[in-house]
């Protein structure tokens, strides 16, 4: 049996420690969130895989900031934006609510409060959609996953425990309430209280929407915007 565990709780080796130091780059008129702080980061050592879905470092744009940005890259299990200064690895400051675009692919990480399973979090979810009256957003997560120690499977018990893709959540930004999106339309017509219900679920049947299918969400969603 495997379990999902906090790499915190995981081993007394891993550390965390921060000194900030009087070295500030990349700021704008609300003050700085690449501030370079001299981070000692966990170490992920005797995991298996990745914390990053995509490793690579990416050019951003952030409205209202310098046009020479450092590139960051996601780290999904921490829910963290990295950057480098000089051979120092950093975090993005989690201040203000900030637009993130990749300039290579024209991703967009938006930094904002949510509520998720009942908790306050302050992190970063994809933009899908983020014009009209609801806008639509998936929140990416990567999880630590440990073989039970006390199984008598020798092979299983001699695994190190390892990353994980968690399965992406899609939420619904209804006037500054983030919902869940429902498996199905009519499911979803109920949540948001659809009036036009008979056009929504024409729609859906016509156009064939599948809501686990991103390019249909996105779809289905601009069609109810311009209801």
């Amino acid at each position: 049996m495997k379990k999902i565990i906090l790499l915190a709780a995981f081993l007394p080796s891993f550390y965390f420690s921060q000194v900030k130091t009087d070295l500030e780059v990349f700021g704008n008129s609300r003050g700085s969130v690449f501030e370079v702080t001299n981070r000692s980061f966990k170490s992920y050592s005797g995991i298996d895989g990745s914390p990053y879905i995509d490793e690579a470092f990416h050019p951003i744009t952030i409205e209202g900031y310098s046009k020479s940005l450092p590139s960051v890259r996601y780290n999904a299990y921490e829910d963290e934006m990295e950057f480098m200064a000089g051979d120092e690895l950093n975090y993005v400051i989690k201040q203000n609510d900030l637009r993130l675009i990749y300039k290579d692919s024209g991703r967009v990480y938006i930094l904002t409060n949510y509520l998720f399973d009942n908790k306050p979090i302050k992190g970063y979810l994809i933009e899908l959609l983020g014009k009209g009256k609801y806008k639509l957003y998936k929140r990416e997560k990567v999880q630590i996953v440990e073989y039970n120690n006390n199984t008598t499977n020798t092979y299983l018990k001699d695994k190190n425990p390892y990353f994980e893709k968690d399965k992406d959540i899609y939420l619904i930004n209804d006037n500054g309430d983030y919902k869940r999106l429902p498996k199905n339309v009519k499911d979803l017509i109920v949540l948001l209280h659809i009036e036009n219900t008979k056009a929504v679920l024409d729609y859906a049947k016509e156009n064939n929407i599948n809501l686990k299918n991103e390019s249909d969400q996105i779809k289905l969603f601009e069609f109810i915007n311009n209801l």
